[in-house]
């Protein structure tokens, strides 16, 4: 036989909780939201704060793109675009095109890390998931970068709509789906994972 408390042990348990006792409970299950969304917007101001920064503009962003350049060029090279790649510049003797700062994806892959460092998960499927995801990305960079070389040799009246319009959606996409499907991979492999 189970014991089944009365209406006035009831009362007197409910009239024994503090208003306080309630505001930790909610805060308690509202902190990973929370966490989350405060983390992701500290990261975010930090990575913009340096990326923004004369020392990051004028060193590190010129060499991210001139490695996005470089690997451009040697793939369209296998095949036979006869393309030369220098600095921020690839050119051949049917097209050039120029690598901007925002074309070489370290804002996506900023994003990437940022959501996927700030949920709540084990730090091995963090760490596994931010070197394969930006390994991703700057793969989906170099196919953006080659597919719009060849728009501009082949499709030059398509170029600003692939430039601008299809590529910064299709990439913000590839991004965001890219970190739910590491969320469910981390559930998958560690359902009791926080």
């Amino acid at each position: 036989m189970g014991y089944s408390p009365t209406k006035k042990a009831r009362k007197h348990k409910q009239a024994t909780l503090s208003p306080m006792d309630g505001v930790r409970s909610g805060w308690r299950q509202k902190w990973p939201v929370l966490f989350f969304i405060f983390g992701f917007a500290v990261l975010m101001i930090i990575f913009y704060a340096f990326w923004l920064s004369d020392y990051a503009q004028n060193s590190i962003q010129l060499y991210i793109v001139y490695l996005n350049a470089k690997v451009s060029s040697f793939i369209l090279n296998i095949f036979g675009m006869k393309t030369v790649a220098d600095k921020v510049l690839i050119s051949s003797p049917a097209f050039s095109v120029s690598i901007a700062r925002g074309c070489d994806a370290v804002e996506a892959m900023a994003l990437f890390a940022s959501a996927l460092l700030t949920f709540p998960a084990k730090w091995k499927y963090k760490l596994i998931g931010l070197f394969t995801g930006i390994a991703i990305l700057f793969a989906l960079n170099i196919l953006r970068i080659i597919s719009l070389f060849l728009t501009g040799i082949y499709f030059p009246k398509a170029f600003d709509i692939m430039h601008i319009e299809v590529w910064q959606v299709l990439f913000i996409l590839f991004a965001v789906g890219l970190w739910i499907f590491w969320i469910k991979w981390t559930r998958k492999e560690a359902p009791h994972a926080q």
